[in-house]
């Protein structure tokens, strides 16, 4: 397998070497995921030393204008999680998904086939499991990403007031043997920006009602926990706001996930 060294957040240049070899370039910029392939680093077996060495400040001047001097507190540091993550060298990659609210779906799949052909299926499964569409497509060698589409009868929508989700499960096969798989949660909803007149979702006029949003605790400083996200998203809710806006970066994952499952605008 192949196994890569994921950061979800450092502040702000980061120099990461594992068993004294660099795992790659200095990465700038605090509040966005990298990750480097690591597999030819790694004594499989023995201990590893993983060593990060942090600067506060950037050696990019635009990346100092950015981050630390901006209208917020600032810190220095690894403050979002850090893993590794293992998977076949034919793999998939990740998935951007559009499903509207007649039911179409069109999921671009990314990853690596290698020298030969393969399937890629996916499954639409409601909150309960059960399925209630598939489809799938021959993904060849050498291409970046293949494009599933499909209809599933009798959706229900996605809004900040009714957050119905379902589950795209999207395998890799060769054969009916099944190589790598994800589980990707989305929801069917139509967004238009009618020109002079507003946004509608699901052909619905939409009022935002929301607020900034800054990923910071006064205990935890930027390291945050889904209970933190949690408390963020239900309180915003329960002072009658559907939408929040983020400033002035990415969020955590698992902030989005709840605002996705519990009814928020982003």
């Amino acid at each position: 397998k192949e196994v890569n060294l994921v950061f979800e957040g450092v502040m702000t240049d980061a120099e990461v070497n594992v068993n004294g070899q660099p795992a790659g370039p200095k990465h700038q910029g605090a509040f966005y995921r990298f990750q480097y392939p690591v597999s030819r680093l790694l004594q499989f077996g023995q201990p590893n030393v993983l060593e990060v060495t942090v600067s506060k400040m950037s050696e990019n001047a635009s990346v100092n204008q950015a981050e630390r001097y901006a209208d917020y507190w600032i810190f220095g540091g690894i403050f979002r999680p850090v893993y590794l993550v293992a998977h076949p060298k034919e793999h998939l990659a990740r998935t951007a998904i559009s499903a509207g609210a007649d039911g179409r779906f069109s999921i671009d799949v990314f990853g690596r086939v290698g020298p030969e052909a393969k399937t890629v299926s996916v499954q639409i499964l409601d909150s309960q499991g059960k399925r209630i569409a598939e489809t799938s497509a021959r993904f060849e060698p050498g291409a970046e990403k293949v494009t599933l589409r499909g209809e599933a009868p009798g959706v229900h929508f996605w809004t900040a007031e009714t957050p119905h989700l379902y589950s795209a499960l999207i395998q890799l096969k060769k054969g009916n043997n099944v190589i790598h798989q994800l589980t990707e949660p989305f929801g069917f909803r139509t967004i238009e920006v009618r020109r002079g007149d507003g946004v509608y979702i699901n052909g619905v006029k939409i009022k935002f009602k929301g607020v900034n949003h800054h990923c910071f605790w006064p205990e935890t400083g930027r390291t945050l926990s889904r209970e933190i996200d949690r408390q963020d998203v239900e309180l915003i809710k329960a002072m009658n706001m559907n939408a929040v806006r983020c400033s002035h970066y990415p969020p955590d994952k698992s902030f989005l996930q709840l605002c996705d499952s519990l009814g928020l605008y982003v």
